[in-house]
Formats: C-alpha cells, sequence, structure tokens
C-alpha cells in the first residue's frame, strides 16, 4: 500500500515561522490530522513514532501534519507572545489553521503527553471533529518536576542548580514558557461536548498501563464523549537512557484505528501548500546572531531539499542573497533527526548563514525524513552508510569540488565526519566527542571489519577471536571496562598504533584539512593513545586544534557544555572559513 508523500511546509508568522512535514496520500483526502508532540527529550524520542503514525493515518485517506512549536525543532524562535494568544497553544491553533486551508472539511488533533494538553486548550477556542490525549501531562508543573529529575539522574543538572533553573536535558526554556507550561492543567480544563463550552466532537484519552495512577486522570473525564483505553509501550518510548526508543506499536494502531472509525468518510481534493521555502529576518543583536556581519539585519533562506542517490532529507539555509565559500554540513546525531543537540546544529546554521555560508544538516538514512537504503531499513550506530551518507551529501552540495566543505559531527557522526574525510580531503571537519572505539557491525555479526574504517579501534579486539567462548562472555559481562581497557592497550601493543585515530588525524591534517577535535578526558584518549608523534606535529603545524573539557556530557546535553562548545565552534569557523557575504 502506498505511503502516500511527505512534503516540508512553512506556515504561521512571517518572522517566525513554524516548519512541518505534510503527508499526503496518493488518493482523496478524507480530513487533515494535526499531530503535536511533546517537549524536551520526550520529542526527540517520540519523532520517529510521529512519523510512523503519519504514514498510518496517510494509508487510510488522511492527511497528517506533523510540525515544531516555535523555539523547537527546525521552527523559528518565537519573538513574543502577542495578542492571539501564548506561543504553544497559539502554534497548535496556527496549525489547525494551515490545514483547515488546504481546503478538508474534517480536522483531527493527536496530542502525546503536552502535547495533549496544548491540544486540550487549543480545542477550547476551536472546533475539531476528533481529538486524541496520548499520554498527558495531568500538569505542567508535573512535567517539569519530571524533567528536573531525570537531568539530575543523568548528571545534567546538579543538587546545587536552582531549582527554578529553565533548562533541562537537551532543551533551552525562557521565562514565559516555563510559565505557560505550569499553566497547564489537564485535569482543570476539560473537554465538554460541542455545545457545553467544549469543541470535540469525540474524544479518545490514552494512558498507560504500566502506571495506575493514570486512571485516576481518567475518571475526572468521565464524560459521555470521552473514551479511555489504556495502552502500553510509553516507558520504552520515553523512560529511556542508555537504549534506543521502542516506537509503541500497539499505540500506534489504536489512534490510527479509532480515527479510522470516528473520523467521517468521503473525500475531496486539497490545495497544494505555497511556502515551500521561507526567507526570515535574523537581527545583529537576535538570540546567538549578535555577531552578523555587517551589522543590522541579515535575512536568510531555508528550504527542504532530497539530496544524493537515496535522497537524505536536508534543510538547506543560506543568506538571501546566497552563500560563500565551504559549505557548512551537519550531520544528525546517533538514531536522532537532523537538529543536533539541543537544537545545536540549527542555531549554528542560521548564525553562519546570515554570515555569508551556505548550510545543510541532513538525516541519516533510514531516520528522521531521510529513507532507508534498499534492504536495509533500520541502521545499526555508527553503520558503514552511514559514512556513505555524508560523501552523498558533499557530492551534491558541492558537485563540482566536493572536498569544499566543512563537516560536523557529534558522537556516532562525529566518528562518519572523520572517516568521510579521510577520502573527502575537505575544507575542515569539526568532530565533538566521536566515538571511535566500538565494536562495528560487521564484526558483530561474525565478519571482518569493512576496509574502509580507518579511525575505528575495535573494541575488545583481544578477545574478538574467542568471542564466542565461555571465558570471554564471563569476562565481558563481570569486567566490561577492565577488558575494554585491556583490548585497546593491546591494540596499542601489536602495532595498530601506526594506523591509529592519532595518526589518522595527522593524515587530515598533511592533506590540508582544519581539524577541530573537542572531547572530554575519555573520549580523548584513544587519539592520545595512538600516533601521538603525528598528532603532535599536526597541531605544530596548526592543522589540528584539540580541545578537551574534563568535565564534558558525551551527548551535550547540558546547556553550559553546548555554549562552551558553541563558542569554540564560532571561534574555529569565523577564524578559518569566514568571508564576507555578497549583497
Amino acid at each position: 500500500m502506498s505511503s502516500g508523500r511527505a512534503e516540508p511546509v512553512w506556515f504561521g508568522p512571517e518572522e517566525s515561522p513554524l516548519f512541518g512535514v505534510l503527508h499526503t496520500p496518493d488518493a482523496l483526502v478524507r480530513g487533515a490530522i494535526v499531530l503535536c508532540p511533546p517537549l524536551g527529550r520526550e520529542y526527540t524520542y517520540s519523532y520517529s513514532t510521529f512519523a510512523e503514525l503519519a504514514t498510518r493515518l496517510t494509508q487510510l485517506g488522511f492527511a497528517a501534519l506533523r510540525f515544531d512549536y516555535r523555539s523547537t525543532g527546525d521552527s523559528f524562535d518565537r519573538i513574543a507572545d502577542g495578542p492571539e494568544g501564548r506561543g504553544f497553544e497559539h502554534d497548535v491553533r496556527l496549525a489547525v489553521a494551515f490545514a483547515r486551508t488546504l481546503g478538508v472539511a474534517h480536522v483531527g488533533i493527536v496530542g502525546m503527553r503536552l502535547g495533549a494538553n496544548f491540544a486540550t486548550w487549543q480545542c477550547g477556542s476551536e472546533p475539531v471533529d476528533a481529538v486524541v490525549l496520548w499520554d498527558p501531562c495531568p500538569t505542567g508543573r508535573s512535567f517539569l518536576r519530571e524533567q528536573r529529575a531525570l537531568g539530575l539522574f543523568g548528571g545534567v543538572l546538579t543538587a546545587e542548580d536552582d531549582a527554578n533553573r529553565l533548562g533541562f536535558p537537551g532543551f533551552e526554556l525562557s521565562p514565559e514558557m516555563t510559565a505557560e507550561i505550569s499553566d497547564q492543567d489537564l485535569v482543570e480544563r476539560k473537554l465538554g461536548p460541542v455545545g457545553t463550552g467544549g469543541s470535540a466532537d469525540r474524544v479518545l484519552l490514552l494512558t498507560r498501563s504500566e502506571r495506575a495512577a493514570d486512571r485516576r486522570l481518567a475518571e475526572r473525564f468521565d464524560l459521555p464523549h470521552v473514551e479511555h483505553r489504556e495502552v502500553p509501550g510509553q516507558p520504552k518510548l520515553l523512560n529511556v537512557h542508555d537504549d534506543w526508543p521502542v516506537v509503541p506499536t500497539e499505540g500506534l494502531a489504536t489512534v490510527a484505528g479509532w480515527l479510522d472509525e470516528v473520523m467521517p468518510r468521503g473525500g475531496s481534493t486539497i490545495v497544494t501548500p505555497s511556502r515551500s521555502e521561507v526567507t526570515v529576518p535574523i537581527p545583529s543583536d537576535g538570540p546567538g546572531s549578535s555577531e552578523v556581519h555587517g551589522g543590522g539585519t541579515a535575512f536568510i533562506r531555508e528550504r527542504g531539499v532530497r539530496l544524493g542517490p537515496v535522497g537524505l532529507f536536508a534543510i538547506e539555509t543560506e543568506r538571501e542573497t546566497g552563500g560563500s565559500g565551504a559549505v557548512c554540513i551537519f550531520v544528525s546525531v546517533a538514531n536522532e533527526h537532523r537538529i543536533g543537540p539541543g537544537r545545536l546544529w540549527v542555531q549554528l546554521s542560521r548564525v553562519f548563514a546570515a554570515e555569508g555560508s551556505r548550510c545543510v544538516r541532513f538525516d541519516i538514512n533510514g531516520f528522521g525524513n531521510s529513507p532507508a537504503r534498499a534492504d536495509r531499513p533500520l541502521q545499526p550506530l555508527r553503520s558503514i552508510f552511514g559514512i556513505d551518507d555524508v560523501l552523498d551529501v558533499a557530492r551534491a552540495v558541492s558537485p563540482e569540488d566536493p572536498g569544499n566543505v566543512v563537516l560536523f559531527g557529534l558522537c556516532s557522526s562525529g566518528y562518519q565526519v572523520l572517516e568521510a574525510a579521510l577520502s573527502l580531503s575537505p575544507r575542515g571537519v569539526c568532530a565533538m566527542n566521536p566515538s571511535v572505539v566500538f565494536l562495528p557491525p560487521e564484526m558483530a555479526s561474525g565478519g571482518t571489519m569493512d576496509v574502509r574504517r580507518r579511525f575505528c579501534v575495535p573494541q575488545d579486539l583481544a578477545l574478538a577471536a574467542a568471542r564466542g567462548t565461555r571465558a570471554a562472555k564471563w569476562l565481558r559481562r563481570r569486567f566490561p571496562a577492565f577488558t575494554s581497557r585491556v583490548g585497546r592497550r593491546l591494540w596499542t601493543v601489536i602495532g595498530f598504533f601506526r594506523n591509529g585515530p592519532g595518526a589518522r588525524l595527522g593524515d587530515l591534517a598533511r592533506a590540508g584539512t582544519y581539524v577541530l577535535l573537542i572531547c572530554n578526558d575519555h573520549e580523548v584518549q584513544p587519539f592520545l593513545e595512538s600516533g601521538v608523534s603525528a598528532v603532535r606535529r599536526a597541531e605544530h603545524r596548526e592543522r589540528l586544534q584539540i580541545e578537551v573539557i574534563s568535565t564534558l556530557d558525551h551527548g551535550l546535553l547540558p546547556s553550559k557544555d553546548r555554549q562552551q562548545v558553541t563558542q569554540l565552534i564560532l571561534d574555529y569557523v569565523r577564524t578559518r572559513f569566514r568571508k564576507p557575504p555578497e549583497g
């Protein structure tokens, strides 16, 4: 069955437009469903779930709109709360209004976690046909407390931090946002039936089957038009730490099936959205753009593009008058989409574009909005095909000279940009906490390491020959840190040090690439323990800059870590690659 089309769209205010992905079926459309995401890390974890839900809805004949609230994801930052309403609620209202401009007669809303709360408030102002409240937060204050607890548990916050600190893992809040979230009380803002103070014909309340406390919330929604069901899967989707989020298939089936049941039948053609790209002013005194070249206001243009033979999804950002010099390429991190840690890729793209550079941030194949490569729908972390993705994008954005690029990556994508750089000899590469010590997927399945891996230090190399033995499994299980350390030491002793990651940094520098390596104490060790002489020679020639921040969080979740890294990157790009913009 066809999954229809998925196209990037912008809508809302000209000075701070919202970004969305509109999924439409190939045939007639029976209605539009607006998908309201959660916030913070929950937004990141649920991204693929909402993409899958949108695909299912198009197969049922619906148009589905996924979107980012202002100041989140790929949307532009909110400027101020206007008289039309407060930020998040107003953004939902804008999304519903945009869905109606498609020419559909029926509109529904699906909101998860705080997205459900925002949808509830929006429904108090404009009728919709159906609403799904998926695992809503009883109150905004409870959500903020949960996020602070996660920050403390994960080391992103400390007990000494202010209890009212306006940030939690991977997400920043303004005081206005915090106040707005604190006011979200789902119990007090119940959805009544049309004609009695509410504005939803049908409501489905989905709560966690794993949490008995949600049943008390359901009791407060005991209204004739509200249906309550319990679904499993939310903890594995949202309450993850080291493992990947697991798409809640039963919840997806419940939401799609219920909307198919309650939404009216019939169909019509839709109006094609007109805003496939936007031009937005970035003032010199705006957030993250305090040093825009020439002062005043720069106008930047953003548009969604498909790149390379696979059709990888990317957002291209450049000054309205065009970009010059090397293209900055930002690679998505791990299983996340293209925005980077705490939206760092988005913010850097817009700052550099305002200063005259062309920037592209893209999704690795199989993640975000990029299609999977043939016969490989699920890519393991650090797949060799991620390296191919970086090469494909460089060739697509700079076909005459693929090396005229600057590559940026973190963690797994930090490793991928280093590997790609050896083939490209780019103008520059910036790798943050690159993960180079790991067991390649091809070795984990019993094969040999791909010859294209030149930065990789195969984890547990000393035990690789005995991986299937009981003793080796026992050692790795009981003493993982020790076996990893022994494996790395043996890897150095037996002669691999000549071709290790440190030596490869020297190769990049000799080829003319400016390398910026930003690491914590742990991540920098494989580079310093191999090819030390090559590293020192490269540093002396000023082609290699190694910045060690002892306490740097691996994923850059704390805002203070992102601020430090941001300043290093700004200095690196402005010193090495900055050119005055044209016009």
